[in-house]
């Protein structure tokens, strides 16, 4: 799955699950979600298990850093990297 399709997938979810996102809110895509507003403290766990189910994956808490998955591009290249762990295990 190409980073493009991963960064639709997020986009679409916010946009169905958030009302913020919902109103027209722009989403960028280098800032984190938690610290511009959109997402708060249970948006972060909900947006996880999104993640989690919808890829299936398990997403270290080591991960769950604003380094590491505070924004939706470095969320994409997480994903992303989980998801080759995941096909080279395969």
């Amino acid at each position: 799955m190409s980073k493009e399709q991963i960064m639709s997938e997020l986009m679409a979810y916010l946009a169905e699950s958030n009302p913020i996102v919902q109103s027209g809110h722009e989403v960028p895509k280098d800032q984190s979600l938690y610290e511009l507003g959109l997402l708060d403290s249970f948006g972060v766990v909900e947006m996880v298990a999104f993640v989690e189910k919808h890829w299936d994956i398990k997403i270290n808490n080591k991960d769950l850093t604003k380094e590491r998955f505070g924004g939706l591009n470095k969320m994409v290249n997480v994903i992303s990297e989980y998801l080759e762990q995941k096909k080279l295990s395969a």
